[in-house]
């Protein structure tokens, strides 16, 4: 833990972040960038999350890519165009899907979701007299 005095009456303390989870979350921390990408085992598992949430014409469109069903089509896709490829013209299929999870912590593949809509039923009137 840091103590850093921002002046005479405030101190600020920084404290390392702590993350629970739970196994059914690991996927969702990975893209958090709670884990390190070299750490992973299985790095497919979060590129599946990944085209679970980020628009496939988004992808196609960054890693310049045709159109594909499957997790493991667009990991291929990805290791051929960037040269992920090892001895006997076989994809490194590992080190594409790392790239591709590196991708999106780094922001590269952009992600968001829409805020909720409210029905608001008060008017601006019913809103003033509730304030007072």
């Amino acid at each position: 833990m840091q103590e850093i005095q921002l002046d005479k009456n405030i101190v600020l303390l920084d404290s390392p972040g702590v993350v629970l989870t739970t196994n059914d979350q690991t996927d969702s921390l990975i893209l958090r960038s709670a884990v390190r990408v070299e750490d992973l085992r299985d790095p497919v598992r979060p590129v599946e999350a990944l085209l679970n949430r980020v628009e496939h014409d988004q992808l196609m469109k960054f890693y310049r890519i045709g159109t594909f069903a499957t997790t493991d089509q667009f990991i291929a896709q990805v290791a051929r165009k960037r040269g992920y490829i090892g001895s006997g013209g076989i994809v490194n299929m590992d080190q594409a899907a790392r790239q591709v999870v590196r991708d999106f912590m780094h922001g590269k593949l952009s992600y968001h979701t829409q805020p909720p809509i409210f029905d608001d039923q008060v008017s601006d009137g019913d809103e003033d007299a509730e304030m007072q």
